[in-house]
Order: C-alpha cells, then structure tokens, then sequence
C-alpha cells in the first residue's frame, strides 16, 4: 500500500491506483508552468522532444530516459518543448455552514480536494489549495512527494467562521490574476451570493469548476416541527413551524435557488457539478467528474 494511502480516512490501495490513471482536461490557452506530464498545449500540433535535465527527487519516474541511464548510470528526464504543467487551484470552503449535514459536507469537500490533488501531483502538476475563508493555505508544489503533505493538511483542516464567498473570492481574483484551472467546493450558502466573486475570476479568464456540496436534508428536508434556527455564520434566529406543506415548499424554492445558480454557471462557461454527500468520494470523482469532461482516464 502507498505510504499516502494511510494519511486519509477509507482512500484505498485500489482507489490511489484509479485515481493515478487520470488526468484533468484544461481548456486550450491556459498558461502552463514548467515541463509536466499532463500537458498544456502552448501551440501547434505536435509534441516533441526538446532538451534533457537532471532528475529530481520526487521527478516521474515515466519521464526518466532509461537508455541515458545505461550508459551514464545517471538519471535524466525527458523534457518536451509543446508540453507544460499547470497549476490546479482548489478554492475550499470550510466556513461554519460546511460544517452540517450527514453525511457531513465539510468531511466530503476535504475528501475531493484530497481526491482531485492527488490527481493533479500524480501527473507532475502543480497544485495549491486556498481555504474560503483564507486563514489557511497550501501554497503550490508539485510531485508526488507533496502528496502526503497536502493529504496531511486536509486531514488536519479545522473549521472556519463566517464567510462572505463573493467576497473572498473576489479578492482571490485580485491576488491570483494569471488564468489558472479553478475548483471551488462549497455549498454557496452566503447572503449575497457569489456570482460578484464569480464573475471577477472568469474577467481574468480563469477555467472555473463550481463542485456544489449539499447535503441531503437541505435537498430534502424531512423533520417536521417547532424549531428555532439559528445562522450558523452570522448568528441570525428564526422561529418556524414546520408541516409536510412548508417542507415540500422549501424544497421548491431551494431547488429553485439551486438552479438559478446551475444556470447561471452554465451561461458562463462555469462547469457546474451537484455534487450530494451522500456519494461516495470515488463515485463523485470516478463516474460524475471523469464522465461530465473534467477528468480523462
């Protein structure tokens, strides 16, 4: 078993091996960094071979030029001048409204986030991840010898406050202008929406990716009652009575609020994927992203 397999709770021996099969799919014209093995095109139709460099700890091994090795009995790697790296951001959302829900949503996000950059530095990409809000962050490494780091902070992530997502990601887009391939997993569960924060993002042609988390009683709600809730972020109270009518009818208007937020995506190029926590990590990444284009095998 892979020393990284024992870093995060239930990634199997198995799935490590699935996951290491698959490469994302960025968009034609988004910058690459540094020679990699899933690969930016920068222009032209061919791949071809431009230089060696000595190898590196934590190098793919699948780059290395084993007849070099034969006769020099020293490790090179294969550099290819049409082929780049490039950097996945994973913007995670670990305010207090993650935190809810069983399956729990926050436990879900970790869990992807960990699934998707396992993806990424299995190919010798880069890649960096930004807690929403952003007290918390791993900046950008690449190979898989960071793999158990970012395993280990994801594992260890603690939950955060409130946070106004428009907010934070607008100012993500101000700090981050070089158009990068951009995952953000939340539940979008923010006072005045994220659409401003989306918005500015895609203006610097950012590659976005919205992995919507929901759990499911606010899919579906079902406890009927007298209940006082409370914003879990903002501390705002309400006192509501709840009957099979007013059930059906938050169900109507959540997935109303929903969809507004799928189309609006959509209308922007946005990839949008519902993504309930009652899937399991392996049939969320496995069949719904590996399927819908975001990830090939």
């Amino acid at each position: 078993m892979p020393p990284e397999a024992a870093l995060f709770p239930g990634f199997s021996d198995l799935f490590l091996r699935r996951l290491s099969l698959l490469r994302f799919r960025p968009r034609p014209g988004i910058p690459g960094k540094g020679a990699g093995e899933h690969l930016v095109r920068k222009g032209g139709a061919s791949v071809e071979f431009s230089d060696f460099r000595t190898y590196s700890y934590g190098d793919d091994f699948r780059l290395v030029d084993w007849n070099s090795y034969a006769r020099l009995d020293r490790l090179f790697v294969k550099v290819f001048r049409d082929e780049e790296g490039f950097v996945l951001h994973l913007l995670l959302d670990r305010s207090r409204s993650m935190d809810w829900g069983q399956p729990n949503k926050l436990l879900f996000a970790r869990r992807l986030a960990a699934a998707l950059g396992y993806i990424a530095l299995s190919a010798y990409n880069w890649a960096t991840i930004q807690t929403l809000p952003d007290e918390w962050s791993f900046p950008e490494h690449r190979g898989r010898r960071m793999i158990p780091e970012l395993f280990r902070f994801l594992r260890d992530l603690p939950t955060g406050g409130a946070c106004e997502l428009g907010t934070v990601l607008a100012e993500y887009a101000r700090q981050h202008r070089q158009p990068g391939l951009l995952v953000i997993l939340s539940d979008a569960l923010s006072p005045r929406g994220i659409e401003g924060g989306i918005n500015r993002l895609l203006a610097l042609g950012h590659q976005l990716v919205f992995l919507h988390l929901l759990a499911p009683d606010e899919i579906t709600p079902t406890r009927a009652g007298e209940f006082e809730l409370v914003d879990s972020e903002w501390g705002d109270r309400l006192e509501v009575s709840l009957d099979r009518f007013s059930l059906r009818t938050f169900a109507i208007f959540f997935e109303r609020w929903r969809r507004s937020l799928q189309d609006y995506c959509q209308s922007r190029g946005v990839l949008y994927f519902l993504l309930p926590t009652t899937l399991s990590v392996e049939e969320a990444v496995l069949h719904r992203l590996l399927q819908r284009g975001l990830l090939q095998a």
